[in-house]
């Protein structure tokens, strides 16, 4: 936004004491500016478009490339594969397919309520957008609008897009810029799956889903536990359930994370929740379940974090 500025300025032919007078400011606000030692207020937008004879809206979207810009990419690239990775850099909107996006909430558009990724298209929904909508903006670019706005909501799902959009309403959606807890509750539950019933009954060549097999709710609670704690004898064998002389932080996390309550488990209400395979659940890619026995000796299945575990709990850690 500074160079921006400083550029619209000089094609202007202004120097920064004539515009610090137009603007009824100082000549080192009209510095501070430019040099990006401070912001300028938003409003002030208008008079300064009328000044340099361009529209509002190209002051407003040069400050959002620049706050997008500044915001850093959060998104744990180590944790997954690069198709998949592949598909995260193509989940960003701007402003005019959010608007498109918050029209086809409100007029509720059907594709919005799929909870898996489908091969069906939004063309059913267009024809509830107002036509004055489309007029204003021009079919073809609405068409461009459409297009940059169905390859998110292929795969984001409505609710989670409108609970980020809310929060921040003026800032352009991008999966790799969102906040560390966005990003855990969209691997979680923010992202639509394939469903597996309806591969058989459609064809989806050259569909392509989100596959992440990774519980970040899960996955922040007990790695801390584990990497604390070091490797632990959790079974004797694949077949056996937990041994009961766990260490008690690790057996409390196990409690947390499976929103086990202790008064139920030690009932033994979980019983058939109770083992290694359900507790491990979404946490097989960044630990290690291994028999560390010899040939000869009983089964001492060891279960510790590995080398993707520690880079995820840095990952969590850092500010």
């Amino acid at each position: 936004m500074s160079t921006f500025i400083k550029r619209c300025r000089e094609e202007a032919g202004l120097t920064q004491a004539v515009l610090a007078d137009k603007m009824g400011v100082s000549v080192m606000t009209i510095q501070n500016w430019e040099s990006g030692r401070t912001k300028i207020e938003m409003g002030r937008f208008t008079d300064l478009a009328a000044i340099f004879n361009i529209p509002v809206e190209t002051l407003i979207k040069e400050i959002l490339i620049e706050e997008d810009q500044s915001r850093p990419d959060r998104w744990p690239d180590f944790l997954f594969e690069k198709e998949t990775n592949a598909i995260i850099d193509t989940l960003h909107l701007n402003l005019a397919q959010q608007e498109l996006f918050g029209l086809l909430y409100i007029y509720d558009a059907e594709y919005l309520k799929k909870e898996w990724i489908d091969i069906d298209t939004l063309r059913d929904d267009l024809k509830k957008i107002p036509y004055g909508f489309i007029n204003k903006i021009g079919s073809i670019r609405f068409m461009n609008q459409v297009d940059g706005l169905h390859r998110v909501i292929k795969y984001v799902k409505a609710d989670f897009l409108l609970k980020v959009l809310r929060l921040n309403p003026e800032a352009e959606f991008n999966i790799r810029r969102l906040t560390k807890d966005q990003i855990c509750e969209f691997v979680d539950n923010g992202y639509k799956r394939v469903d597996d019933a309806a591969v058989f009954e459609r064809t989806f060549e050259g569909e392509e889903g989100l596959y992440f097999r990774v519980s970040m709710r899960k996955a922040r609670i007990f790695l801390a536990a584990l990497e604390q704690n070091g490797p632990v004898h959790i079974t004797d064998g694949r077949p056996h359930t937990i041994r009961d002389d766990i260490p008690e932080k690790i057996l409390s996390a196990i409690l947390e994370m499976c929103d086990f309550s202790r008064e139920s488990w030690e009932k033994g209400d979980y019983e058939k929740y109770y083992n290694i395979y359900y507790i491990r659940n979404g946490l097989e890619s960044v630990t290690v379940y291994h028999n560390v026995a010899g040939k000869t000796e009983e089964e001492q299945w060891i279960l510790e974090i590995n080398d993707k575990g520690r880079k995820l709990l840095e990952w969590f850690n850092e500010k």
